[in-house]
């Protein structure tokens, strides 16, 4: 990897849509779809291992990570996006649970215009950045679209170049976890992150 396409991670990771940081970087988009389906094939096959190594655990927790106050060391996340007219107003939803089942967070977010699978990834980037936040080494995601419980799991490939970026940002949050695993669940048990979803979707600022 040369450092145009380090540049190109760099800025997708820090929220830089695919075709900008690519500009960015003096590279043609051509060039850069196929890189990043390359990066994103990589990805995907990482995500085949059933569990994620864990990151080295500095000597001074004593072979232990050690566990801020207030922390949630595993969390279940119900995640959701909404669209109306994909593309269109859309909203991204997340439930964040503890174990053994207790609400801990509810997030709701307009994003603007987008499609119902962007809004799904979305959905899933703000449960993953709130749960490292959280402190969680293990994260359940449940999501009623089966295609990205799929691709996330490494399934199924990323084949469209909009949904690149968005699954790089992920993958980057799992990177940062010790097990991370997605469930597709029917859309009737994830009602309450399709409403949060649906409220996103219609708010505005």
């Amino acid at each position: 990897m040369g450092r145009s396409e380090e540049r190109v991670i760099l800025s997708i990771l820090d929220g830089t849509g695919w075709k900008a940081a690519a500009a960015g970087a003096g590279i043609d988009e051509r060039r850069a779809e196929s890189f990043l389906a390359g990066v994103a094939k990589i990805a995907a096959r990482l995500g085949e291992r059933p569990e994620r190594e864990a990151p080295p655990v500095a000597e001074a927790t004593g072979g232990r990570r050690a566990r801020r106050a207030g922390t949630h060391e595993e969390l279940v996340l119900h995640t959701d996006g909404a669209s109306s007219g994909n593309p269109g107003p859309s909203g991204a939803g997340v439930v964040i649970a503890d174990a053994s089942g207790g609400i801990v967070e509810e997030i709701h977010r307009h994003i603007g215009h987008a499609t119902s699978n962007a809004a799904e990834y979305e959905a899933v980037r703000l449960g993953l950045s709130r749960a490292v936040a959280l402190g969680a080494r293990r994260v359940r995601v449940r999501l009623d679209s089966e295609l990205i419980a799929r691709q996330l799991s490494g399934r199924y490939k990323v084949r469209h170049p909009g949904l690149l970026d968005a699954f790089l940002k992920v993958e980057a949050l799992i990177s940062r976890l010790d097990d991370v695993r997605f469930e597709a669940i029917p859309r009737e048990k994830n009602a309450r992150a399709d409403r949060l979803a649906r409220l996103g979707a219609r708010r505005r600022g």
